[in-house]
Parts: structure tokens; C-alpha cells; sequence
């Protein structure tokens, strides 16, 4: 029903051929990618470097399909958690999609100049990445474009009045560069005609591996981050933060995931209706937490988070203005297939989502998510990719 993953880099490898070399193929390619099931087309953009490395994002969600970068021998391979058709795309939620109009939780909805704001609460009374529809499943407007330093796509939305529960008609641009070093430089702006909250984010899943059928486990991950906000009963953050020393959740030093996420030794699900056995000292079932990255990290000539993959040798190193980092975890991915192919291992990937702590708006010790007229709405991540060698 669609172009798919394969077919998409089939198309690309052999338009390669009349490009020629990677500086001349240089640029941004688009390719169909399919029909959404109430009708909308999707195309995918895929920003080439001089190197021949690449990144691939979808006008759906803004999704980012692939990254391929090199590993320690040179070898492109797609280190984004990827899936077969656009079918599949329409199934898994936010995977590595641009979330909003406010990215992870709000409790109970919000007060701001006076009014309060329910917004779309679930039966625990939270709203989830803003609520329906999500950002991640409308198509946006898409701009290509070609620049000295690598190549460029601008995405835009206007998300109404009332769009989810939240004032203001909102504008967002959403800028992605790939540069000629093998980065991802993702930038959110935002301007709105009345005041209201905005925390974006793209909710993107790494496997530096270059193959999201096995396991994320064996790379170790660091975070400059020395506290954690705190979870409920109801996995609902509290709003208070933590300090890391001497818990699971200090990854202050690189750190192998599999000595602390349980998950990774626990293959069998519990029995239907049961709980599942309890967590070892020393170890988290899966992270899903946000982290308060150390003050003078979140700037973007720090590096606030560095994955590393010891079979490939890949090597990610995240910088960003925001505030948080929210570390994910997930289980297996049921049911969808990936870009090869093949069914998901369990911990396929891990998430590492740069934004504002989950339920600022009802904390005034927060650094503040308000935007007004007048003012803009500015963040901005890179994601570079080098080897260990």
C-alpha cells in the first residue's frame, strides 16, 4: 500500500548511480512514501551530506525514518529504531515523531493567567504529548533546501485555537540540518497570538548497532544529569527531583544499560494478569524518567548525553538547550515490522527525548513553559554521530 523502508533505499541507491559521487548526490532526494488511511500523501526527504551519510524524515510527524552513518570500519547503517511501510508508521504512536503541543505529562490540566485549562485527561487525569489528535500523526508542510554547510528540510504546522485543549493559534517551524560531519541539528520555534504552554520534543529511538532487531542492552550510556524527577504508584511524576548518587538512575558515568535495567535479563512476560517478578537491588524494570540534565550542560557546545555502541563502534553525543532528558527504555514492539523486514528484539532501542520537565506548568520552581505574544518559542538539539576508532 506504499513505498516501504526497502523499496525507498532500493529507490535511493539507484538514483545513487546517476547522482554519481557522495558529494555530487549531495542535497536533499524526495520519494513518495505512501497514503495515510484518511487519504493524505506522505513523502520521505532524505538530507545527504559530502560523505554520502544520511537522514530521512517523513512529512508525517516528522518523523525521522533513518540516520545512516558510518561505524568504525565505514559501513553506513541505519541507526534509528525504523519500521517497514507506512502502515506500521500509523501503529506505533510517537516513535521518533514531533510531539506537542506539550511533549510527556501534565497532571490535571493547568492554570494560567487565571483560567484553568482541563485539557484531554486520561482516567488517572493526565495528559499524554498534548493529547488527540497528536502532532505526530498530522502531515506537515514540508521545504527542502540546499546549503553549503549539508542540507536542510523545514516543517511546518499551525496547530488552532483550542488544538488539544490548549489557547492560541500556534505556528511551529521545525528545522532539521544534516551536516557535512555527520550531525543532526533539530530546531523547534513557535509564536502564538495568545498566552499558552509549549514543550516540544521528537520522541527518536537510537540503536547504534544498525539494526533495531537486536538489542540496545549492551550500549553504555552516560547523562549529565545529577537529579531525577520523581514517579508515583501511577508512574506519574511528582514534581519533585531527586538526587542520582548511588541509585540506578545515576548515569553520571558511561554506563552499560544492561546492568541496570532488569528488563534486559527478563525475556518472559509475567503470567496474564500477574505482576512481574520483582526488581533487583541496584536495578530499574525500564527507564521511562526524566532527567534534569546539570546546570551548564544544556547548551549546545556541551555534550548532556553520549550513547555508545562497542560492536559498531558508533558513537552519539546529544547536545541541547533544553532542560531534560526523558530516558526510555521500551519492551518489545509487537505486532510491526521493521525496516528490514524483521520483528523487533526486545529493548530495541533506546529514547533519549530533549524537552522541559513533564508538568512544569504546575510547578513554579520550574523553569517556565510559558509563551506569549510577541515572544518566540526557541530550542534546539543536535545529535552528532563519530566512532570510537
Amino acid at each position: 500500500m506504499g513505498t516501504n523502508r526497502r523499496s525507498l533505499s532500493l529507490m535511493l541507491a539507484a538514483a545513487a548511480l546517476v547522482w554519481g559521487t557522495a558529494a555530487d548526490a549531495a542535497g536533499v532526494k524526495v520519494a513518495p512514501y505512501g497514503v495515510t488511511k484518511d487519504g493524505q500523501a506522505v513523502n520521505a526527504y532524505t538530507l545527504v551530506n559530502d560523505k554520502g551519510a544520511s537522514a530521512t524524515i517523513l512529512d508525517y510527524g516528522g518523523a525521522i525514518a533513518e540516520i545512516r552513518v558510518p561505524d568504525r570500519q565505514g559501513l553506513l547503517g541505519n541507526v534509528v529504531m525504523s519500521f517497514a511501510d507506512l502502515a506500521a508508521w500509523e501503529t506505533v504512536g510517537h516513535a521518533n515523531a514531533n510531539v506537542g503541543r506539550y511533549a510527556n505529562r501534565i497532571r490535571k490540566g493547568f492554570t494560567l493567567d487565571g483560567v484553568q485549562y482541563p485539557l484531554q485527561q486520561n482516567a488517572q487525569g493526565v495528559t499524554l504529548h498534548g493529547g488527540q489528535p497528536p502532532y505526530t500523526t498530522r502531515v506537515w508542510k514540508a521545504e527542502p533546501i540546499r546549503e553549503s554547510m549539508g542540507a536542510m528540510l523545514t516543517l511546518t504546522l499551525d496547530s488552532p485555537d483550542g488544538d488539544q485543549g490548549f489557547p492560541g493559534n500556534l505556528k511551529i517551524r521545525a528545522t532539521y540540518r544534516f551536516t557535512n560531519d555527520n550531525a543532526l541539528r533539530l530546531g523547534f520555534e513557535a509564536v502564538s497570538d495568545k498566552p499558552t504552554v509549549v514543550n516540544l520534543t521528537n520522541h527518536l529511538y537510537f540503536n547504534l548497532n544498525g539494526d533495531s532487531t537486536t538489542p540496545v542492552y549492551d550500549h553504555d550510556l552516560q547523562v549529565m544529569a545529577d537529579r531525577v524527577q520523581a514517579k508515583d504508584a501511577d508512574n506519574l511524576p511528582t514534581g519533585e527531583l531527586l538526587a542520582v548518587t548511588g541509585t540506578p538512575f545515576d548515569l553520571t558515568k558511561p554506563t552499560v544499560l544492561s546492568t541496570r535495567v532488569a528488563a534486559a535479563h527478563d525475556t518472559s512476560p509475567p503470567p496474564q494478569g500477574g505482576q512481574p517478578p520483582p526488581t533487583p537491588d541496584g536495578m530499574v524494570r525500564s527507564y521511562d524518567h526524566a532527567f534534569a540534565i546539570m546546570p551548564g550542560y544544556n547548551r549546545l557546545d556541551r555534550v548532556a548525553a553520549r550513547l555508545h555502541d562497542p560492536a559498531s563502534g558508533r558513537v552519539l553525543e546529544l547536545s541541547t538547550s533544553q532542560t531534560s532528558i526523558q530516558v526510555f527504555t521500551p519492551g518489545a514492539r509487537n505486532g510491526v515490522m521493521s525496516e528490514v523486514g524483521k520483528p523487533f528484539a526486545r529493548g530495541p532501542a533506546v529514547a533519549l527525548e530533549t524537552q522541559h520537565l513533564p508538568d512544569s506548568p504546575n510547578h513554579a520552581d520550574f523553569p517556565s513553559t510559558v509563551l506569549r505574544p510577541g515572544q518566540t518559542y526557541r530550542q534546539t538539539t543536535v545529535f552528532a554521530f563519530r566512532t570510537d576508532r
